[in-house]
This record gives C-alpha cells, sequence and structure tokens, in this order.
C-alpha cells in the first residue's frame, strides 16, 4: 500500500508539472518525515550527496560533451552520407539511411535525444526534399533514435551498471545484439511500407571517386566506437576514462581533421552540455534518497511477495515486469525509471534467476520504447521540435515500429542469449 501511494503521489507532482527530480525528492523528503519525523531528515542530505559519487558516473557528461562535439564538428553529416552510400538505393532508401545512420552515431553520442536532435536536422530535411512526407521522416527518425542507448556506448547502461554493481564493459557488449535487431526490425517494417507506398529510390549511387571519397570521409567518425569498445576490452580504459577518450577524438576530428569545428564554438558546446549533464545528476541525486526510502520500508521484499503471490512461473513475472516498465516509460523519464525501479525489480529477476546484465538490457530496452510513446516522450518532443511535425501526426504514423519494436523486446526477454552471447563469448560472465 505504500508503494502504491509513493507511486501515487510521485506521479500526480510529475503530472502536475513538477520537475522530476524535485518531484522525487519532496516525495522521499514527505515520507522520511511521516515513517521517522524531522530527525533523520539529515539522512536526506546524506544520500542526496552519495547518489552522484560513484566514479562510473563521470562517463555522462564526457558521452554528452562528446555527442554535442559530433553535432557541431560535422561528423552527423559525414555518418548520414555513409549511410546513405550503404543503404541509399533501396526502396525507401533514406528511411533505411535514417535507422542505419543511428546505429552508427550511437557508437558515439550515448544518448538517443542527441541522436534524435542532432542526426533529426539532416535527416528530416534530406527525406523532406527527396519527396518523403514530414510526418514518414519525422517518424522514421524518432523510432530509430531508440536504437542509440542500447547499442555500446550507452548512457542509462552506464547509470544502471554503476548503480547495480554490475560491469559496464559487459552492458555494453551485450547491447550490441539487441541494438542491430532493433535496427533489423525497423528495416523490416520499412521495407514492407516502402512497397504498399511505392516510396523514393534515390538517384544513381555516386561514381567510384566520389563513393570513396564519402567513405574516407565518414571513416575516422566511424572509427568511434573501435577505439571506446576495444579500449575497454584491451583493458586500457575503464568506461569513464573511455568517455575521456571519445570527447577528445571528438574535438580531434572536429577542429583537425574536418575543421568545421572552431575554438570560439566551444564555450557554447560546454554550456550546453553542462546544463544538460545537471538535469541528468540532479534527477540521480534526488533518486538517491527516495532508493533508501523504498529499501528501509521494505518495499522491493513486498514487491517480490506480491508478485510470487500471482505467480511463481518465471515467464509471467517477466511480462509482469515488462509491462510495469512500459507504463511506466510512458509518464516517467528514463533515468530516473531505472534509479527508482532496479532496487525494486533487480531483487525479483534475482530470484527467478534473471542475469543482472540481462535484466538492465531489457530495462533500457522498455524506457527507450517509453521515449516514443506519449504522452512523456522525449524523443517524440526533439524530433518535433526540429522537424516541426506535431506529435499527434507521428504519434499516428509510428504503430508499425512500436510494434517491431515490442517484437524485439519479448525475444530479447525471453531468448536470454540474445543478450549474453556476446559478453560470455568475451570473456564476461560464466
Amino acid at each position: 500500500m505504500l508503494m502504491v501511494v509513493l507511486l501515487l503521489v510521485l506521479c500526480g507532482l510529475i503530472l502536475l508539472g513538477v520537475p522530476i527530480a524535485v518531484a522525487l525528492a519532496a516525495t522521499a523528503i514527505g515520507t522520511m518525515w511521516w515513517a521517522t519525523g524531522p530527525d533523520l531528515l539529515f539522512i536526506f542530505i546524506q544520500r542526496l550527496y552519495a547518489g552522484t559519487t560513484s566514479f562510473p558516473l563521470l562517463a555522462i557528461p564526457f558521452f554528452i560533451i562528446a555527442g554535442n562535439l559530433m553535432n557541431t564538428g560535422g561528423i552527423t553529416e559525414r555518418i548520414f552520407a555513409a549511410a546513405q552510400l550503404f543503404v541509399g538505393r533501396i526502396r525507401g532508401g533514406l528511411a533505411h539511411v535514417n535507422v542505419l545512420a543511428s546505429v552508427l552515431f550511437s557508437g558515439m553520442s550515448g544518448s538517443a535525444v542527441a541522436d534524435a536532435a542532432g542526426l533529426g536536422i539532416i535527416e528530416v530535411k534530406a527525406m523532406r526534399e527527396a519527396g518523403y512526407s514530414g510526418r514518414f521522416a519525422a517518424t522514421i527518425t524518432a523510432v530509430s533514435s531508440t536504437i542509440g542507448p542500447i547499442m555500446p556506448p550507452s548512457i542509462p547502461l552506464v547509470i544502471y551498471g554503476s548503480l547495480a554493481n554490475v560491469s559496464i564493459g559487459a552492458l555494453f557488449l551485450a547491447g550490441v545484439v539487441p541494438g542491430v535487431l532493433m535496427a533489423v526490425a525497423l528495416m523490416v517494417v520499412i521495407s514492407v511500407v516502402a512497397r504498399v507506398r511505392g516510396l523514393p529510390v534515390m538517384d544513381e549511387r555516386p561514381a567510384g571517386p566520389e563513393a570513396r571519397r564519402v567513405f574516407f570521409g565518414a571513416l575516422p567518425a566511424m572509427l568511434t566506437p573501435v577505439f571506446i569498445i576495444g579500449g575497454i576490452l584491451g583493458g586500457l580504459a575503464t568506461p569513464t576514462e573511455a568517455a575521456v577518450l571519445a570527447t577528445a577524438y571528438a574535438l580531434f576530428l572536429g577542429t583537425c581533421v574536418y575543421r568545421e569545428l572552431r575554438w570560439r564554438d566551444i564555450p557554447d558546446i560546454l554550456w550546453l552540455s553542462g546544463r544538460q549533464t545537471v538535469q541528468v545528476m540532479f534527477i540521480i541525486a534526488a533518486a538517491a534518497p527516495f532508493g533508501w526510502v523504498l529499501i528501509q520500508q521494505q518495499i522491493p521484499n513486498a514487491v517480490i511477495e506480491a508478485m510470487f503471490s500471482l505467480s511463481s512461473d518465471p515467464w509471467v513475472i517477466l511480462i509482469l515486469v515488462n509491462v510495469i516498465l512500459l507504463v511506466l516509460g510512458m509518464f516517467i523519464e528514463g533515468v530516473a525509471i531505472i534509479i527508482i525501479a532496479f532496487p525494486i525489480l533487480l531483487p525479483v529477476m534475482l530470484q527467478i534467476g534473471v542475469d543482472p546484465v540481462h535484466f538492465g538490457i531489457i530495462m533500457v530496452l522498455n524506457l527507450m520504447i517509453g521515449l516514443v510513446t506519449p504522452p512523456v516522450g522525449m524523443c517524440l518532443f526533439a524530433v518535433s521540435s526540429v522537424s516541426n511535425v506535431p506529435i499527434s501526426d507521428m504519434v499516428r504514423e509510428m504503430w508499425p515500429y512500436i510494434l517491431a519494436l515490442f517484437a524485439v523486446l519479448l525475444l530479447v526477454t525471453f531468448v536470454p542469449e540474445t543478450v549474453l552471447w556476446l559478453p560470455h563469448a568475451l570473456g564476461y560472465g560464466s
């Protein structure tokens, strides 16, 4: 009952327009006051501070800076051009390019919203000029951006790994196959829609010299995930250090290789990155005392007992957990859900034998679907703002693609090897 009251109060505050971090903090303070009185409110300050002191969380600002440097330094345009070279000649080619570009860009920024806002400007403009409707272009841009935080590197996986004490390297590797499956599923739906609607086909492929120029121009940018993942797997860098290397590499590409990033742009990029980092870290800090309240009131134990009273079948419990995460993702920002839900749901998963790495991918994939479902779909808002397409138009267009992502979610949930095969093959886990 206490958990229900807490969630109702939290969701009520968010729906009233209270910032998520403030809603989390206010709910935690109110519960502490009710349960223990004012004497223990000093714990709130301690937990607020402790929630932001995990070393792996340092990766977050650097991945954010790297993504913003890439959006400003000419890297996103070259990624899009290379994707167009690979799949542009297929019917509905620019929609396929949109998905492939998201896969390539995801290896650099680790953020769905950065993908939607950065690549979105280029992708929607190119698709409109090629004869696609603005609604279709914006929809594909939004749904394809969900691949970003599944493919490594990933800011949500960094947060989950640091909070759940799970290897971030293993989580990064675990996201590769699901990310590829998401891209394939979206491209299958696009192929069907392209045939039904007779979507445009791109003009002739560039001649050999031009194709080589486009490919080799984008190659340094496409090598970014190789450096990040290779450094982590080779033991040369932690995920945090790899994020610093990604930032330095993006700065080098923008200023010295492509020469589109000017030094006078750096202060604005750092200011924007600082604001985005503060938004994420404020939520993490405020959610820490909220998580402490849940544990102190033994809510995770109550949830385990309630779920097992409904069914002891692991498949049924997995379906229930997916439903819970999908519903939460429709109303609450993804980072907040990770912090709120993992202390409640992870014990349930461990109880039924689900690997923590597997559950991390299940959780983040659910939250990525939440980014493109109303009413609080951050990628919908980001793409709508750069494309001037109403969110209602995108929602009507995107249901086939949402169903494709649901199919991948079910596959990832009930076939653990789609997640665990690669980490195990490379020596992470048993």
